[in-house]
C-alpha cells in the first residue's frame, strides 16, 4: 500500500510540473475566416440606446474605423489574444480581382485587448467598395517590433 502511495504521489508532482501550454511567447493561428459583414453585424442594443459602437470582446480593427462594412477576416488564434506581445502587430497580404499588384497593410493591435481568441481585421470604406468581390489570394502574419514571425496563416490559393 505504501508503494501505491508513493507511486500516486509521484504522478501528482509530474502532473502539476506539466503545462498544456507554454509560458512563452509562442502563438498560434487556428483559422481565418474571410467574409463581407455588414454593419448591422456589429451592431448591439446598447448601441441603439448610447449611439456609440460598443465591440464587446471582440477585437476589432478596420482599414477606416469609421467605417463597417467591409471583408473582413476573422482570425481565430489558439491562445487568448491577452497573451500576445505588446509590441505585435498583424501584417496582411492580399491579392484581388480588382488589381495585379499586391496588397499589403499593416493592422496594428489596440493598446487594451479583451479577453477573446479573435481578431476582426476589416478592408473597409475605400479600402473595400464592393461586396461581391473576394480576396483571391491572402496570408496574415503577426509579427513583434523587431518584424520576426510569431505567426502566420495563408489561403490554399497562396501557395500555388
Amino acid at each position: 500500500m505504501r508503494i501505491f502511495s508513493l507511486f500516486l504521489f509521484c504522478l501528482l508532482i509530474v502532473g502539476c510540473n506539466t503545462t498544456g501550454e507554454s509560458t512563452g511567447s509562442s502563438v498560434s493561428i487556428t483559422e481565418i475566416i474571410p467574409r463581407y459583414m455588414k454593419t448591422e453585424e456589429f451592431m448591439r442594443i446598447s448601441e441603439y440606446m448610447t449611439g456609440k459602437e460598443n465591440p464587446g470582446r471582440r477585437v476589432i480593427i478596420r482599414t477606416e474605423p469609421k467605417e463597417r462594412d467591409g471583408y473582413y477576416f476573422v482570425l481565430t488564434l489558439k491562445q487568448n489574444v491577452r497573451k500576445l506581445p505588446a509590441d505585435a502587430y498583424i501584417q496582411g497580404e492580399l491579392y484581388t480581382s480588382k488589381s495585379l499588384d499586391l496588397q499589403t497593410r499593416r493592422f496594428e493591435l489596440p493598446a487594451i485587448l479583451p479577453s477573446s481568441r479573435e481578431i476582426f481585421i476589416g478592408l473597409t470604406g475605400d479600402d473595400w467598395p464592393e461586396e461581391d468581390d473576394i480576396p483571391s489570394a491572402w496570408r496574415f502574419t503577426i509579427k513583434n517590433s523587431q518584424g520576426e514571425i510569431l505567426a502566420q496563416k495563408q489561403s490554399y490559393l497562396w501557395s500555388l
